[in-house]
């Protein structure tokens, strides 16, 4: 009979569950679903979530994979975050208000050329960034301006 406990669905909900937030939270937050009634329902994380610092391969755009002749990457340093898509070079510096991420473009020249879906998606992230999670395969995305993208560090 003790057995079956293992074979239930909250067994492994965390294994290959749903997206976490990429900050832990604090001792004294309520436990997931406490304010909604419903344990299977998590409540919006209260800590702050942060875009960890490091060199990033974009890998979706928008729930889907992007497949280009060229790879589209992400730098995030102590205060800027840099996109690097062939001639495409969208900047902006960043910071934390109350715990969310807010960004600020360099303005600065880019290449005379249309743009792929995945960059658009980019500039409207991080220009209007609200939420960094991590996903069940261990990548990060990070949503906003009615657009999402996965990135994997490199």
């Amino acid at each position: 009979m003790l057995a079956l406990g293992a074979c239930q669905p909250a067994a492994d909900r965390g294994a290959a569950g749903a997206d976490e937030p990429l900050a832990s939270a604090s001792p004294d937050a309520p436990a997931a679903g406490a304010g909604t009634g419903r344990p299977d329902v998590a409540d919006p994380p209260a800590a702050p979530q942060r875009l960890p610092i490091g060199e990033y391969r974009v890998a979706g755009a928008d729930g889907t994979d992007i497949n280009l002749p060229h790879a589209i990457t992400v730098s995030v340093s102590a205060d800027t975050i840099a996109v690097a898509s062939q001639c495409v070079t969208p900047r902006w510096t960043y910071r934390y208000v109350e715990g969310r991420l807010r960004t600020e473009p360099i303005p600065e020249a880019i290449c005379d050329r249309g743009r792929y879906p995945a960059e658009e998606a980019l500039s409207a992230v991080f220009g209007d960034p609200q939420a960094i999670t991590r996903t069940a395969a261990n990548g990060i995305e990070v949503s906003g301006g009615g657009r999402s993208v996965t990135l994997f560090s490199q």
